[in-house]
């Protein structure tokens, strides 16, 4: 009963922290290119009968002559929703509506949140680990605290990246977690399968969990066939706990019939039943002429989710997400990634489980957990064969990479901290403890401080809280500038002009990071003129337009906030008068051949580091930057 108040206790901080951080981007549900909505729309639709959304298309995108053109359809697109046949759908699957939502529809006659049914989903996840976490301890490690197998569900929360994937808890996000929840209780399901005493009731859940697992991600196919697979072929001739064959059928069964039930949805979308949608996705990028996989990207990718490291920065929250430089060709976008290694060493802890579970493998009462170490590495390894020749890569796939083995570093974790058996201590088990300590540590920290960066939403949506972690956090760096003699604000360049030789573009300065870079672009358009830029991503906030360019040298003064420190900063607490310190902070200008532009923008991405990059000579282009020096003037 303890041990359960403790799981319990775990389960409710959980869900309180997760409701707390979706909860900050309610008041941007209905903001443009959100992505919020989509399965409430799609329970209306099912509603009335339909398998689309209940939103129409506008009359002007179904009359463009491609509908699917990005330069075009921009203005009308509901984004990366699938357009087939005047109607719109969405390419992920109806789980999420189907198990939760549109009961609740149903019973309620209002809709759940996307973002409440994100948490909702994600605390059947953990409850689904508990269960199975709590049942080993009492076949195997019974001196096991309550508390710590608490914390290891904790900790197991943040190893599958969830207070950072459901930073934005839209469309996209919704049916990771539910697949999560399917995933965990699958694996569960699998434990008491191959338990003694498992029957046909339990392989008819595990059938169902997977069948739903499939309704979420597809990309779980492979994945739900080990994990069936595992569940019904006996470990050996009369193992203990082997599932009969009444058990085996079952689970076919209801596997075989919830398979089904998803080929006749897209066949009643699409009419084939194998489309998804994403054949017919809305996407900025034109994906619909895009090679969705290739073996191009493996190399890339698996850096990318495994072995890359984030850019750090002296400003809070400190990591930011991989900047890769030049993309491989035909690679679509990246977004918001971190290392997987680096970031979360808690899933290190796995191999303490599988060294467990091959030492005990042949035994028969130990063989419902290897079962469960088998399973859970297979689906991550599976995950990761499909996510490195994608042809893009997002931070919500690391729920998905990390899901199956993060089961597997909970068992670890158990492994590692569970009393030792009486006689003595075996001289590893102390280091190994300290060491499994720091990765938690390590872990949850950074998950949270991905978090907090994450699309910076947590600044915008939560303006107070965000300020009173910065601003104490940020202290460090004033001292450190200072000690530096670091001076910011407005610069003027020398930009160096090499001889015409046709038109191109050079970056002259940029600070920031993946989908929130801050640009000043100089376009060289013939041998006397060019253009200025400041950009916010490809938004332009300021420009110069033919400018005289008859020398080798063009000076430019630039003003922008990302030249300063943060808003949330120390640095700003100099600044005694209101007006010049706002001024400061929204400014946009540009000054260059006796022209002049300027705008006040509230909004501006935050700088990564004390000095942007600036562009130096010898990097393929016409124009340079051969000197940079500070101006006190604001204008």
């Amino acid at each position: 009963m303890k041990g359960a108040l403790w799981l319990w206790i775990a389960l409710l901080v959980s869900a309180a922290a997760l409701l707390w951080v979706v909860n900050g981007v309610a008041a941007l549900e209905n903001a443009p290119g959100y992505g919020g909505h989509y399965y409430e729309s799609l329970v209306d639709g099912f509603l009335k009968g339909q398998t689309s959304l209940s939103i129409e298309p506008s009359p002007e995108l179904l009359k463009l002559p491609d509908p699917y053109d990005p330069r075009r359809n921009f203005a009308y697109r509901l984004s990366d929703a699938t357009l087939y046949h005047g109607k719109y759908y969405i390419y992920y699957g109806p789980t999420p509506a189907v198990v939760l939502m549109l009961p609740w529809r149903v019973l309620t006659g209002s809709h759940i949140p996307e973002r409440i049914a994100c948490v909702v989903f994600a605390t059947l996840a953990l409850g689904g680990l508990g269960l199975l976490l709590s049942g080993v301890r009492d076949r195997h490690f019974p001196g096991l605290s309550g508390w710590v197998l608490a914390g290891i569900v904790l900790i197991a929360m943040h190893a599958a990246w969830l207070p950072v994937t459901l930073r934005r808890p839209g469309f996209w996000e919704l049916p990771h977690a539910a697949a999560l929840a399917c995933l965990w209780w699958s694996l569960f399901f699998l434990w008491r399968c191959r338990s003694g005493g498992g029957g046909a009731g339990w392989a008819l859940a595990l059938g169902a969990s997977l069948a739903l697992l499939l309704g979420s991600r597809p990309s779980y196919l492979f994945a739900a066939g080990v994990i069936a697979l595992v569940a019904v072929v006996p470990a050996g001739a009369r193992s203990a706990g082997a599932p009969r064959w009444r058990a085996a059928l079952a689970l076919a069964c209801t596997l075989g019939l919830g398979g089904a039930l998803l080929l006749w949805y897209n066949y009643a979308r699409f009419g084939k039943f194998g489309e998804f949608g994403q054949s017919y996705q809305l996407f900025s990028g034109g994906q619909e002429h895009a090679s969705h996989f290739s073996a191009a990207f493996v190399a890339f990718n698996a850096w990318l989710y495994l072995g890359s490291l984030p850019d750090l920065s002296p400003y809070f929250p400190f990591v930011k997400p991989v900047w890769p430089g030049e993309l491989p060709s035909g690679y679509l976008f990246l977004e918001e990634m971190h290392g997987v290694c680096f970031g979360l060493p808690v899933l290190f802890a796995g191999w303490a489980a599988v060294a467990w579970a091959w030492r005990r493998r042949r035994t028969a009462a130990f063989r419902p957990e290897v079962s469960v170490v088998v399973a859970g590495a297979a689906t991550s390894l599976l995950a990761a064969a499909v996510l490195v020749g994608l042809e893009a890569a997002s931070s919500r796939y690391i729920t998905e990479l990390t899901g199956g083995w993060t089961v597997v570093a909970a068992l670890g974790l158990m492994v590692i901290f569970a009393p030792p058996v009486p006689g003595p201590a075996a001289a590893w088990r102390r280091p190994l403890r300290l060491l499994a300590v720091l990765t938690s540590a390590w872990t949850v920290a950074y998950v949270w401080l991905a978090s907090f960066e994450h699309g910076e939403l947590f600044r915008y949506s939560n303006p107070a809280a965000y300020s009173a972690m910065a601003r104490p956090l940020n202290r460090p760096s004033l001292w450190v500038s200072r000690w530096e003699g670091r001076e910011f604000g407005p610069v003027e360049l020398t930009v160096a002009l090499a001889p015409f030789q046709g038109p191109d573009s050079s970056t002259l300065l940029a600070s920031g990071r993946p989908s929130m870079m801050n640009r000043l672009l100089l376009h060289r358009i013939d041998a006397g003129h060019a253009e200025l830029e400041l950009l916010q991503n490809d938004s332009v906030v300021a420009e110069l337009a033919r400018l005289e360019t008859s020398g080798t040298e063009l000076r430019v003064r630039v003003f922008a906030p990302w030249l300063y420190p943060p808003v949330d900063h120390p640095y700003w607490d100099t600044w005694r008068d209101p007006a010049e310190r706002r001024e400061r902070q929204t400014l946009f200008a540009l000054k260059a051949a006796g022209q002049s532009a300027a705008a006040h923008s509230a909004f501006a991405f935050d700088p990564t580091g004390f000095a942007p990059y600036v562009l130096g000579p010898g990097k393929g282009t016409s124009a340079w930057v051969s000197s940079m020096t500070r101006v006190d003037a604001v204008r």
